[in-house]
């Protein structure tokens, strides 16, 4: 009966997050209260999942990461590129996909788009080069570099994918690394960035962005010089204490949250922000779903759905052909539903079908946790996407010329990544 249960709070779980009609956090606390409620679990092990050491790194990640736009990095880097608007040619194109491939790493890309278009808008209509052929390209690039490298929040990646899955296949030796999601996105990156270099050219010649459809940026209260560089020292010694886990051991999970501490008795971060931040809608949907992942393992639900999957996929289908049926799920997801949702529904069924064959799953999970970024071809992908196709006015139709190799070159290159990295066989 658990197992029919566990099924049952699986689906709910999935459709909800389809439908998106409460947040993510409200789905999966509704779906540890039923299965406390059932008896499934018990109450402490219903909500455990605020107290994994998984939330304990993200929750103050958030906050720290929040603290960077507020020094003067993001100002300096606005600053190169309005220096930058005389210049012409493939330099003027890839000097804003380099600013946006930096800002990527630091900030949100609604609010990245709603910088860099302020520089898009001052060149002018004529010629090749315009605002409106460069945007969606630009939204390309922020997909393809978000949160990739292994500092501020994509110092988390790994941990945050590993949450999703440790409940149904626990044994550590199929654990992320910290690194794993970098190195698994330098294929992806690089092919979809050339891409843009070059594929903006298939974009619509059409009339100019249109500023008044953007969100308006978020204004922040800026750092003193003292209380910036105090930042970066605290920021620098919790990426290496995260970096050097070898050595550090657990304060890898611990570092965020010392370093929020220290930027909250040094007056930079207030309190109030700081709990917003750590109990945003994110951490309550990743604790939730760390304890859903946990009861589909220990029901038997989870072996259940592998085999059915892999009953469909046959005995021996090659590494290649599930990597890219994983990819191609996630990125043809992630354009009509957001990023979290199309992570969060397929990676547990990732690792259920890979149980099932006694197969190595981090490389379908690797596919899904990056590939799920990749929403450019419609609106209703992401946050960012839906700004982007405002604010310049796109049919999704009319620049499919432009989207749909860019869809193509991404499961492909994410699915040879995986290939690559960690082949279903070992």
């Amino acid at each position: 009966m658990e197992m029919y249960i566990v099924l049952g709070v699986t689906l709910f779980m999935m459709i909800s997050f389809v439908l998106h009609k409460v947040p993510f956090g409200v789905t999966t606390m509704t779906c540890c209260a039923i299965l406390a409620v059932t008896g499934v679990v018990d109450l402490p092990t219903a909500f455990s999942g605020f107290g994994n050491k998984i939330v304990v790194l993200i929750a103050p990640m958030l906050a720290l990461s929040a603290v960077l736009p507020r020094t003067s990095m993001i100002a300096k880097l606005s600053k190169t590129l309005n220096a930058m608007k005389g210049k012409r040619g493939m330099l003027l194109v890839g000097f804003f996909f380099l600013i946006g491939a930096v800002f990527a790493q630091f900030i949100p890309n609604t609010a990245s788009i709603t910088i860099l278009v302020v520089f898009l808008s001052t060149l002018d209509d004529s010629g090749d080069i315009t605002a409106n052929r460069l945007l969606l390209p630009l939204l390309g690039i922020l997909c393809a570099w978000k949160f990739r490298f292994p500092i501020g929040m994509g110092a988390a990646t790994f941990a945050t994918i590993n949450g999703m899955y440790e409940g149904i296949i626990p044994d550590p030796q199929y654990a992320l690394k910290m690194l794993d999601p970098f190195i698994y996105s330098l294929i992806p990156m690089a092919v979809l960035t050339i891409y843009c270099l070059f594929g903006w050219r298939l974009m619509p010649k059409s009339e100019n962005i249109n500023q008044s459809a953007l969100k308006e940026a978020k204004k922040h209260e800026m750092l003193s010089h003292s209380q910036e560089v105090t930042v970066y020292i605290v920021f620098i010694i919790v990426m290496l204490l995260m970096l050097l886990n070898q050595w550090t051991g657990n304060l890898l999970y611990l570092a965020p949250g010392l370093g929020v501490l220290a930027l909250i008795y040094a007056k930079i971060i207030k309190t109030e922000d700081a709990v917003k931040d750590m109990t945003s809608d994110m951490v309550w949907m990743i604790a939730g779903v760390l304890v859903v992942a946990d009861a589909l393992g220990k029901s038997g639900a989870g072996n259940l759905i592998g085999k059915l999957i892999l009953a469909i996929l046959g005995s021996n289908p090659s590494s290649i052909f599930v990597m890219l049926l994983f990819a191609t799920a996630t990125v043809v997801m992630t354009t009509f539903m957001s990023n979290m949702a199309t992570e969060t529904v397929l990676i547990p069924i990732a690792a259920s079908v890979a149980l099932a064959g006694g197969w190595d799953p981090r490389g379908m999970i690797l596919t899904i946790g990056i590939a799920n970024m990749l929403a450019v071809g419609f609106p209703s992908g992401s946050g960012e996407a839906a700004v982007c196709f405002a604010a310049g006015g796109y049919n999704p139709i009319k620049v499919m010329k432009f989207t749909i190799p860019y869809i193509i070159l991404g499961i492909i290159s994410s699915a040879v990544a995986a290939n690559i990295m960690y082949p279903i066989y070992g």
